[in-house]
């Protein structure tokens, strides 16, 4: 029988990670139950991974990905700033709906984390990301679209974010759809009015 290379054998166990913890909950996986998940002796584990945390770092790495991936698309940013909000923050909301599971997963990694003294840097790790991508987004948009904020950039990053993680949870809360699409429309049209020709802020 071939011998299954290393990566894949983390692919699988992450993916397995996954499962089980979506349907028991991140504090109560182990590695054995990821490992019957995935159907390998618990050898595998230790042969892929040095440590439990060292899984729950890449499980995090994954969510950021996915994070990444929904946020607002440097190719789709046009000269329409609503537009581009609104598209930016629906992007994460079909993420989240198209995965809400996955997406459950990646809030409990976090909490999960932040209550582990020796693992609470990788949910300050997790945000960094979120933060610094949410503002490498928004200097898309300053140079399509030509504008200038109000705030700094790194407030209008983190208020974003927290926009985002607002819907996209109280949304696996209830699972009303409208009043997502209605709080995202409206938190479009906030984001817009702190934005402003840069000619304007120039004072020119």
């Amino acid at each position: 029988m071939a011998r299954v290379p290393v990566e894949q054998r983390r692919r699988d166990l992450v993916e397995a990670a996954f499962h089980v913890m979506a349907r028991d909950g991140v504090a109560q996986t182990t590695t054995r139950a990821i490992c019957a998940e995935a159907g390998v002796h618990q050898s595998v584990f230790h042969y892929s991974f040095n440590s439990k945390q060292e899984l729950l770092q890449e499980l995090i790495h994954i969510t950021i990905g996915t994070m990444i991936d929904a946020a607002i698309d440097a190719k789709k940013v046009t000269t329409d700033v609503e537009e581009s909000f609104r598209s930016g923050i629906r992007s994460a909301w079909e993420k989240a709906k198209a995965h809400p599971e996955r997406q459950l997963v990646g809030y409990e990694l976090t909490t999960y984390v932040l209550r582990q003294p020796e693992l609470a840097m990788l949910a300050e790790w997790q945000y960094t990301h979120y933060y610094s991508q949410t503002e490498r987004s928004l200097q898309t948009m300053e140079e399509v679209a030509g504008v200038e904020w109000y705030l700094p950039r790194p407030v209008i990053a983190r208020m974003l974010t927290n926009a985002i993680d607002g819907v996209v949870l109280g949304w696996l809360a209830d699972r009303n759809s409208e009043a997502a699409e209605a709080s995202i429309d409206a938190f479009a049209g906030y984001f817009t009015t702190l934005a402003t020709p840069a000619a304007a802020v120039l004072g020119k």
